[in-house]
């Protein structure tokens, strides 16, 4: 026959290994994505460095192939400075490949969507990147004011729960126009 303290400890026991089992398969039924390897190479082109000018910038992401996910989304924020970049009014057009300065496009395959205080944009690419690829996002719109623009790069993975990944800082130089003004 089983002793008091033996029989207190079998149930201890049970309700531990209960417990545990329940926060195991718990996590395994919201488990998160996640880059294994994020993208790091990351750039930002820009043909017309001239304030004023219209330009054709083209943000160029390469998607590692040990990625572990596809990339869904990316985030730019803005860096602190007196004029906000402008994208454009129109969804940009993609392509998948090596940079190319006169590379069009395909519309359609991502949407971009800007913050209300318009320091923030968000491309959500559809279908999302595989892992092993490169995809150029083109935006066509106008330079701003002469200054250094700078955006800080935040990927976000196609999956449940996303864990995004900070990525490099993207910079562009727009010079003055002495025409212009």
């Amino acid at each position: 026959m089983l002793s008091l303290q033996s029989m207190a400890m079998t149930r201890l026991s049970f309700a531990l290994f209960s417990g545990l089992s329940a926060l195991i398969f718990s996590g395994m039924a919201s488990a998160q994505t996640f880059f294994r390897s994020p993208p790091t190479e990351a750039s930002i082109h820009n043909p017309s460095a001239t304030e004023g000018q219209r330009n054709r910038t083209t943000i160029s992401i390469h998607v590692p192939a040990n990625a572990g996910a596809e990339l869904e989304r990316v985030v730019l924020s803005q860096q602190t400075n007196l004029d906000q970049w402008t994208w454009g009014r129109r969804n940009p057009m993609v392509y998948l490949g090596d940079y190319g300065l006169r590379r069009r496009g395909e519309p359609g395959l991502a949407e971009a969507t800007i913050s209300e205080s318009g320091d923030e944009l968000s491309i959500r690419f559809n279908p999302a990147i595989e892992p092993g690829q490169q995809v150029n996002i083109v935006f066509r719109s106008f330079n701003p004011d002469a200054d250094i623009y700078q955006w800080s790069t935040t990927f976000i993975p196609e999956g449940n729960d996303p864990i995004a990944s900070d990525g490099p800082t993207l910079r562009v130089s727009i010079y003055r126009n002495n025409d212009y003004r």
